[in-house]
Order: C-alpha cells, then structure tokens, then sequence
C-alpha cells in the first residue's frame, strides 16, 4: 500500500512540474458569443404553464422552442414543440406577424401522478419589433393527455415575452 501511494504522489509530483510550465504561458481563450442574427430568443410565458422560455428559428419557415415552467395545478412542466411558419401577417409599414403551428409535447413531473405526458398541436401568433429586440407572442395548444386518471383533454396557452438576440 505504502508502495502504490509512494508511485501516485511521485506521479502526481512529477505531472505537476511538467504543467506548471504550460500554467504560465498565455494562450488563445475561445469567446462564448451569444448569436447576434435576430434567431435566438429567451423570455418568460405568463399562463398555463407559466415559466421560462427559449427559441431558436432555424430557418425564415421553423422555429423550436422550449419552456421550463410551472402549471399551477401539477408540478414542473418541461415543454417542447417545433413550430412550422404557414403564413406572415403584414402589419402596416411595421413588419409581419406569423402564424405558425406544430406539434408540443409537455413533460409533466410531480403532483397528484409522478408523470404526465401531453401531446398537442400548438398554435403561434407572434410579432418582433424593427426598433428593439423584443418579441411578443400569444399561443395556444390543445391535444391528448397521457398517464393520467380522467381527463384526457390537455390545453395550454398563454402570452410572452421575449428577447431577441
């Protein structure tokens, strides 16, 4: 035992000294940038669920998005859909509106049942201000709930906010 623990320290001595070299030189630290393109977002959902929310729009057509929140009645809610732009609602001269929709599922975790899986179509209506980044949105969603005793009816909606990176 004294032998091994005598081979670890001189191990661990030896890698040390060989490091230390390397601890005072300067080298290249990569920079986490946030993306800047106006795709990602992150806000809060006032609801049912209410919680944080975050979205990525992949392309001028989908967008994912993902809310960590709280429903009021059962517990944590972990929620994910992808939503499909159908059509871009003109606004005057201020931009557009879309309209998208996609398919949800929400993880819910505690309460009466330890789990509850809801599986719904989700429907989007959201604008982006020109001037600052700021997102608003209203959706609502309605489908099938899962690993619960009753009612098989889930429905979700609410209003947010978001900022627009």
């Amino acid at each position: 035992m004294r032998k091994l623990a005598l081979i670890l320290l001189t191990v661990f001595v030896a890698a040390t000294g060989l490091g230390a070299q390397s601890l005072t030189e300067d080298r290249d630290i990569e920079t986490l940038k946030m993306p800047s393109d106006g795709r990602a977002k992150i806000g809060i959902l006032l609801g049912y669920p209410s919680g944080a929310t975050f979205g990525y729009r992949f392309s001028n057509w989908f967008e994912a998005n993902t809310t960590l929140g709280y429903n009021f009645r059962d517990a944590a809610l972990i929620s994910v859909n992808g939503l499909f732009t159908i059509v871009n609602i003109p606004v005057g001269d201020q931009g557009l509106m879309p309209l998208s929709l996609g398919p949800q599922i929400n993880f819910i975790l505690g309460g009466s049942k330890k789990f509850q899986l809801d599986v719904t179509g989700d429907i989007r209506l959201e604008y982006t201000f020109e001037d600052i980044p700021l997102n608003l949105f209203g959706d609502f969603s309605f489908g099938f709930r899962f690993f619960h005793d009753g009612d098989w009816v889930a429905l979700s909606g609410g209003i947010g906010v978001r900022y627009v990176f």
